[in-house]
This record gives structure tokens, sequence and C-alpha cells, in this order.
């Protein structure tokens, strides 16, 4: 009796994983390692040059993938129960890749920025702080990290705090004009911050999280709108399908939605 529980509860716990399975349409909303790693074969060129672009954590990077995805349905989702659900998934997700992480993986910054969300989007205010520090610490040329922390002070009425934030993302960032909106906003005047040595300076190559991940939107700018969502995620499959591989010049994502994640860029 006990082996046929056993059995029938791993059977339980794999149609619960294949449920969730990233389907076709939700892959296209992802950006290009995710279907490198979840669709390539794993000794395949395009498998090959993704793993050597994000490191060793690459053999764990479904569960970043995931994290993405989870919090699209985040988005997309109707109701606060479902919302919390999908957030509470996402935050597993990266907890795990937190824990797996490895010297050497280039994606530490994006990792941290995007658990960061997830925390503050549930209130877990000082640890989305801790996350979004960790981020600009491991890439401070990432401009939409200091529009997420500026957020964050916002929402806690500290507005010379955020314009602080917005004036060192500057700095390391001078030409983002997402960042020069934001600063003007808050009350900062012309010249803009003195960037620091060599902000201008082309990088040798484009990193992953710069090819998917462009400055998004934000929420002082679209407060307005109240568009603080992305696209409805399509239904998940569970048929485990092979997916089709998205075509590179279909367009992406949406410019109505703040945390647009893959939308061209400015």
């Amino acid at each position: 009796m006990k082996s046929i529980l056993v059995i029938l509860g791993l059977y339980g716990f794999l149609a619960a994983g294949a449920s969730f399975a990233i389907t076709d349409e939700e892959m296209k909303q992802l950006p290009p390692y995710c279907y490198a790693k979840m669709k390539t074969p794993m000794g395949s060129p395009e498998y090959k040059a993704w793993e050597a672009k994000i490191g060793s954590n690459f053999l764990d990077f479904h569960h970043y993938c995931h994290g993405l995805n989870d919090i699209n349905h985040y988005w997309a989702a109707r109701t606060a129960k479902d919302r919390a659900s999908w957030l509470g998934m996402a935050k597993s997700e990266f907890d795990y890749m937190v824990k797996a992480e490895r010297p050497g993986f280039t994606m530490r910054a994006d990792l941290y920025a995007n658990r960061g969300e997830v925390l503050r989007l549930m209130g877990k205010t000082g640890e989305a702080l801790r996350d979004f520090n960790t981020a600009i610490s491991a890439d401070p040329k990432q401009a939409r990290v200091y529009l997420q922390l500026a957020d964050v002070y916002l929402g806690a009425k500290e507005r010379a705090k955020a314009l602080e934030v917005i004036a060192q993302g500057l700095r390391y960032n001078p030409d983002s004009k997402a960042l020069r909106r934001r600063y003007l906003e808050l009350g900062g005047k012309e010249p803009f911050p003195e960037p620091v040595p060599g902000a201008r300076a082309e990088p040798a190559a484009v990193k992953p999280a710069e090819a998917a991940q462009p400055e998004p939107k934000t929420e002082l700018a679209t407060q307005k709108s109240n568009a603080n969502g992305v696209e409805a995620a399509s239904p998940q499959n569970a048929t485990g399908e092979a997916a089709a591989k998205p075509d590179a010049a279909a367009p992406i994502g949406s410019r109505k939605n703040p945390y647009c994640r893959f939308c061209p860029p400015e």
C-alpha cells in the first residue's frame, strides 16, 4: 500500500510539472537564451554558444527561465490569489538560482534585479532593496535597475533618495533617455550628472542581458494610465511538443507595458 502511494505521489508531481511546461507562445516572450537552453539539443552550436556566454550556471538556467515566465503569468493573472501564487513560484525559481550560483555567472545582475522586482511586488521592501543594490554592484551599467530601485524609494515617500539613485545611474549610463527623463521628473536640473570615466565606452561584446532586456518604461512615467502589466500569456500546454524556433525578426513585447523586458530599445 505504501509503495502504491509513493508511486501515485510521484505521478502527481510529474503531472504537475508537465502542466507548467513553457508553451511555444510563452517562449516567444522570453529571451533567446531560454529557447537555446530549453528547446535545442545540449550539444548544438546554439546551446554551446549561450553556455559559453552565461557560464557554468547554464546547467541550471531553466529555473531562471521559468521564473521569468512566472512573472509574465503574474502580470496576466486576474485575481489576487493567482498573482500571489505566480509571485511565489517566481521567487522559488530565482531563489534556486541564487543558491546554485557559481563563479563566472554573467547573468548575476539580471538574476538579482528580477528577484528584487518579485520581492518588491510582494511588499518585501528591505529584501528588494538588498537585491537591487546587489544587481547594481554586479553591473552598474544596467539602467533599469536604478529605475526599479528608485520606485522602491518613491513608494516609501523618499523622493530625495530616489533622485540620488537616478543620479548615480546617470553617471554610469549617461545616454539613457529613461534615466534622464526620470531625473527631470524628480526635480533634477540640467546639466546631468557627470559620467564616470569610460561610461560611454562601448562594451567589447553585447551581453545576454543587453540583448534580451532593454530599458523598460517605469511606473512613474505610466502611473496615469495604470498600465502596470504585460500582455496576457497563452494558456499552458501540457503536451510537451517541441517548440518551433521563434522568428528573431518578429516583434515581441509591448511598449504599453512598463515592465516590458523585450521591447525595442530607445
